[in-house]
């Protein structure tokens, strides 16, 4: 069997998070974080089996990056003109229900 202590330490993070939830006053909010630790730890389980049939093969999900996945956009977010339906980005004609440019994805 491998070692895969890593993934039952999130499981167990995600198991306390869940009992956490309690606290959550509002029913709304409390019933939304919920489902999404729920859902979280179902796909820990799944992984863990996973590593149950292939063994080492998998590759850990849990990777050290140097830097984000994401790098932050210091670009100024521009409104759209909804009288004009124009895109103030690019200039693309676009739908008045829409909040971006389907065009270049500007707000």
């Amino acid at each position: 069997m491998p070692n895969y202590s890593e993934i039952e330490r999130f499981q167990r993070w995600l198991q306390a998070e869940l009992a956490d939830t309690s606290e959550i006053e509002d029913q709304i909010s409390r019933d939304k974080r919920r489902i999404q630790i729920e859902i979280a730890i179902a796909e820990a389980i799944r992984y863990g089996e996973i590593l149950d049939r292939f063994g080492d093969s998998v590759a850990s999900p849990f990777v050290e990056r140097s830097s984000p996945v994401r790098e932050p956009i210091n670009t100024e977010i521009k409104p759209t003109s909804k009288e004009t339906g124009e895109c103030p980005s690019c200039g693309a004609s676009m739908s008045n229900d829409l909040d971006f440019c389907p065009v270049c994805g500007e707000f």
